[in-house]
């Protein structure tokens, strides 16, 4: 068996743990590799040691790969992880013979354009957005399948996956979706016209965002990429070809509670 183990690089904390569970693992005979350290090997399972900021860089890293990812909280907000470091113990067992369900979680592809030509593709686990980088208002067109159903004027747009849903999405007034659907979740921030509301799509769509006036626009991935909305950008978003596999040792999914899944806990990704 074959075990990557990702840490936030950061924390001492997420470093030193990473290097103790290597070792016991080594023990057990089973392959281990550090994120730092890694060769590109294919992997059997992939541990997450941090937050879910850490998942989240991992999800848009890994989840290609179509590998398990559990997530261990070691972290503030563990939304997204399955259990907390002090378990890791309890279910090492358990999870080293297999015995988990997977949690699919569909992803965003996302294309930034210059002059129509792409020039910087990546993936995300929560949500795109586009906003103003100082207090005034930006406008653009969204286009659904080349058509344009109207034009957003205000501080910005979230386009958000089923997961994101319940992140910076949520803070802005959208919906909370159910994880299992395939669906894109479309979210104004802060909207100059009050009737224009969060819609819901289906994620067999293609999008395409195109600024009119957007001086001092941002682009921010999952809270974590950052870059600037030129006048001669696009952005283009459409359901990620693969799933991200999370691992479930507890049956959040497996016994059908809903509430499980949407407890009090949420992350809402900030801007750098």
């Amino acid at each position: 068996m074959k075990i990557l183990l990702v840490n936030n690089r950061y924390k001492k904390n997420t470093v030193e743990m990473a290097q103790k569970i290597a070792q016991k693992l080594s023990a057990l005979d089973i392959t281990v590799e550090i994120e730092d350290n890694y060769t590109g090997q294919p992997q059997d399972l992939i541990i997450v040691l941090g937050g879910d900021g850490t998942i989240l860089r991992a999800a848009r890293q890994y989840a290609h790969k179509n590998t398990p990812i559990l997530g261990v909280n070691m972290g503030t907000v563990g939304f997204l992880s399955n259990i907390r470091i002090e378990e890791l113990e309890q279910y090492l067992k358990q999870l080293l013979s297999g015995d988990y369900g997977l949690d699919q979680r569909m992803m965003l592809a996302i294309d930034i354009c210059q002059n129509a030509k792409v020039v910087e593709s990546c993936y995300s686990l929560n949500e795109l957005v586009i906003r103003a980088a100082t207090p005034r208002m930006i406008s653009f067109n969204l286009a659904i399948d080349g058509q344009i159903p109207r034009t957003y004027r205000g501080d910005g747009l979230i386009i958000a996956s089923p997961t994101g849903s319940t992140a910076y999405s949520l803070s802005a007034g959208g919906p909370i979706c159910d994880p299992e659907l395939e669906s894109f979740i479309i979210t104004p921030i802060a909207p100059h016209f009050i009737d224009t509301k969060p819609l819901v799509i289906s994620s067999r769509r293609t999008l395409e965002i195109t600024p009119l006036e957007c001086q001092d626009a941002i682009i921010c991935i999952d809270g974590q990429i950052r870059r600037d909305f030129k006048p001669d950008n696009s952005i283009k978003v459409r359901q990620g070809e693969f799933k991200l596999q999370l691992v479930d040792l507890k049956g959040k999914q497996r016994d059908g509670s809903f509430a499980s899944i949407y407890g009090s806990k949420r992350t809402v990704p900030l801007l750098p």
